[in-house]
């Protein structure tokens, strides 16, 4: 298996689950519990917790004796989906230690959100010593598809999760060509609980739907199985001044779901084509030098890395020059080869150039610092990360520093394992992912693509193209024409996620689900679909 995501910066890191001989080492107690009274859900140091809705007003964060006794309040810090929450934060006495108050409401933009959730704490001893943890918050019902906005809300005295929904038509934002005067829509839908279907509505009007005894799909991994069912089906008529179609669903409980699907203006979507030069930086890293010692090899990240090489100096992608091209693999792709690449090639792309990195590999944090995450090189020692791994903070640096073209996507397969580390049996959080972004996304021109959400697993198989990650197989299909939605001839940033988003989803069962940050890259033409 690899673990999960774009600059015109193609990056995939794949994730592994490593595994040891030596034995078993004891868990020294925990440090840090998370409680969350809106559900009245007791405090837990489990590093992943499922809630019923977003609905949140307050988390609780416990620092526990003998630890918090040696802990000063101002040397607490904490974080909410990679957010610093110190403007919400209150730290207060309590009886077994201390508690960090995070109280949402205080000021926008630290809401839940429907899926997942991340709240992060350090904090440091007056003898300098650092603790940290991650929790992994999520809802019951996650956002199927990044297009759309999810709202959910419970019902009064309700136990019951709000209703799950999931849209297998339309799969994308409505796009509305302003030559016409109305379009149809056709809306297919599952709507499942744990109670009773009592309405659907479109648009504000009821709609019929039809019960069934048991609603059960490959695509509906965040549907759960249940004995309360709908499903409906119907065209709708979408008028030019639309700005969203709106699905509600309703329980018996009166909690609601809503989805709201975004209509647009085609003349929006116009392709741009890339005007200057093209530039690729491509790793691919399957052999690893310390196989044996915590970094198992994976099966097909090099494969993936010399299929995206091979396809990127065709016509169709533009026909990259291979001398703007670098390209490392297994051996080749040291530690030092990495970070000269990162200071030195990417450089070579000017303003108005085409600058993509691919880097298809391990990512991990460091199994004796869990706060600090790295992409894994070659010949990386787990035993000392900070001199043989590049750490995701000096990757953001690299870039801000050497890179100036205004045109940069990342791909990142970024991994999630289960603890590298040597007999360590710790399954806190890898949160690569969510730093990514929240690093590399900061200026306009740059697209992040990563091939999996926070805590999922990426997936390698000879299933895919005779043997890919399923995320470089149907990015590469995409490329191809496949993700060419609007037909207009060229593949576009935002086409291709959302083709390469919803295929990897049906093909895992929705237990990876890409995710992505566009900037101002959205209607970039990587490709010429081919003709068919």
């Amino acid at each position: 298996m690899r673990y999960p995501g774009l600059v015109l910066f193609l990056v995939l890191i794949a994730g592994f689950i490593p595994q040891s001989t030596q034995p078993q080492t004891v868990m020294p107690p925990a440090v840090f519990e998370v409680e969350l009274p809106d559900f009245q859900l007791p405090p837990s140091s489990q590093p992943e917790i499922t809630i019923p809705s977003p609905s949140v007003s307050q988390v609780l964060v416990h620092i526990l004796n003998p630890a918090a006794a040696n802990i000063d309040y101002g040397l607490i810090r904490t974080s909410l989906n990679g957010q610093a929450a110190a403007p919400i934060s209150d730290v207060l006495n309590g009886d077994r230690g201390k508690i960090v108050k995070l109280n949402l409401n205080r000021f926008p933009g630290f809401e839940f959100v429907t899926g997942r959730n991340t709240v992060e704490v350090w904090a440091q001893n007056r003898r300098g010593r650092t603790y940290y943890s991650s929790f992994v918050i999520k809802t019951v019902n996650g956002d199927w598809n990044d297009d759309f906005t999810y709202e959910t809300q419970v019902g009064a005295g309700s136990k019951l999760s709000p209703p799950g929904v999931v849209l297998l038509e339309p799969q994308r934002t409505v796009e509305f060509s302003p030559a016409k005067k109305t379009m149809p829509v056709k809306i297919n839908g599952i709507a499942t609980t744990a109670g009773e279907i009592a309405r659907v509505a479109v648009d504000g009007k009821n709609v019929p739907f039809k019960r069934e005894p048991k609603v059960k799909d490959r695509q509906l991994a965040r549907v759960e199985d249940t004995e309360r069912g709908v499903t409906f089906e119907l065209i709708h008529t979408v008028q030019p001044s639309q700005a969203q179609i709106v699905i509600e669903v309703e329980d018996t409980a009166g909690s609601r779901t809503k989805v709201l699907i975004p209509v647009v203006s085609l003349k929006s979507k116009i392709a741009t084509p890339v005007s200057g030069k093209k530039y690729a930086l491509i790793i691919g890293i399957s052999k690893y030098k310390n196989n044996l010692r915590g970094i198992p090899n994976l099966e097909f990240a090099d494969v993936d890395a010399k299929a995206i090489y091979e396809f990127l100096q065709k016509p169709a992608a533009g026909g990259f020059a291979r001398e703007d091209m670098l390209y490392l693999t297994n051996e080749q792709a040291t530690n030092a080869r990495i970070r000269d690449a990162l200071a030195n090639f990417v450089s070579k792309a000017g303003a108005d150039d085409l600058l993509l990195i691919f880097f298809a590999g391990h990512g991990a944090p460091d199994p004796l610092v869990r706060q600090d995450l790295y992409i894994i090189a070659h010949d990386t020692n787990i035993d000392d990360m900070p001199g043989t791994a590049i750490p995701m903070t000096m990757l953001r640096g690299y870039i801000d520093r050497n890179v100036r073209s205004k045109r940069v996507v990342l791909l990142m397969d970024a991994c999630h394992s289960a603890g590298l580390s040597s007999g360590a049996r710790d399954l806190g959080n890898n949160l690569s992912n969510l730093y990514l972004q929240k690093w590399l996304y900061q200026e306009d021109g740059r697209a992040i693509i990563t091939s999996s959400d926070v805590n999922e697993i990426s997936r390698e198989s000879q299933k895919w193209g005779n043997g890919h990650g399923v995320f470089t197989f149907y990015l590469l299909q995409g490329l191809k024409g496949d993700a060419d939605a609007n037909r207009d001839r060229f593949v576009s940033v935002g086409e291709l996620f959302r083709y390469v988003r919803q295929k990897v989803r049906l093909e895992t069962n929705s237990a990876q689900n890409p995710r992505m940050l566009p900037g101002t890259n959205e209607n970039l033409a990587l490709s010429v679909a081919t003709p068919q």
